[in-house]
C-alpha cells in the first residue's frame, strides 16, 4: 500500500507522495543501469510517479499499468539519459508525461482522478462512505477543469513536486506556476462551492 501524507483543501484530503522531497536529489550514474541503481531509483521515485498518474487517469489499474510502462521505459532507455542535458528527475517526468499523453490519445477521452483510492483502515464505514463521496465530487470537478489545470494539480499534489520543478517541466517561471496553480485551485474551489449553494 502506498503511504500518503494529507494536504487539506477545505474538507478534501489531498495526498502527497512519500519518497524524496524536493530538497533531496538522487542522481544516478550515466551509462549502464545496474540492479542496485534501479532499486534506488524505484524506491525514491515510484510513489511520486504512481501518485501523479493516479491523479490523471480514471482507475487504479490504469495508474498501475502506466507506472509499469514508465519504469519499463526507464530500463529500456536508460542509456539515453544524459546528465549534461538535465536531471534524472526531469528525464523521468518527461517519460511519465509522455506515457500519459500517449494513453490519452489512445483512449480519446478526458482522464479523471481515480475514485477508488485506498480507504483509511482506521475510518469507520460512514467515514469511508463520506470520503468516497468527496473523492467522487473531486473527480467530477477535476474533469471539468482544463488540461493545464489538471496537470498542475496532479504534479503538485500527486507527484508532490515543488513549483520550481513544475516550472522546469512545463517551461514556466516559478511565479507563473504559483499564479496558475492558485487559479486552478480557485476554479476547483468554486465548483465545490457552487454545488453547496
Amino acid at each position: 500500500m502506498i503511504e500518503r501524507h494529507p494536504v487539506e483543501l477545505d474538507n478534501i484530503v489531498w495526498s502527497a507522495s512519500p519518497g524524496l522531497d524536493e530538497s533531496e536529489s538522487f542522481e544516478p550514474p550515466a551509462g549502464q543501469l545496474t540492479p542496485q541503481t534501479f532499486e534506488q531509483l524505484y524506491d525514491a521515485y515510484f510513489p511520486r510517479v504512481y501518485n501523479y498518474l493516479s491523479y490523471r487517469v480514471s482507475s487504479r489499474e490504469e495508474a498501475e499499468d502506466l507506472s509499469a510502462l514508465v519504469w519499463e521505459r526507464v530500463i529500456s532507455r536508460y542509456k539515453q539519459f544524459d546528465s549534461r542535458r538535465g536531471t534524472f528527475q526531469n528525464w523521468l517526468w518527461g517519460i511519465a508525461r509522455h506515457a500519459l499523453t500517449n494513453q490519452t490519445r489512445r483512449n480519446r477521452r478526458h482522464l479523471e482522478l481515480d475514485e477508488n483510492w485506498e480507504d483509511d483502515e482506521q475510518a469507520g464505514p460512514s467515514e469511508q462512505a463520506l470520503r468516497q463521496e468527496e473523492l467522487a465530487r473531486l473527480s467530477r470537478y477535476l474533469g471539468q477543469l482544463g488540461e493545464r489545470d489538471r496537470d498542475l494539480i496532479a504534479l503538485r499534489y500527486g507527484a508532490n513536486l515543488s513549483q520550481r520543478r513544475i516550472g522546469h517541466l512545463l517551461k514556466m517561471s516559478e511565479p507563473n506556476v504559483a499564479v496558475a496553480l492558485g487559479r486552478a485551485l480557485r476554479r476547483l474551489r468554486r465548483l465545490f462551492e457552487a454545488e453547496e449553494v
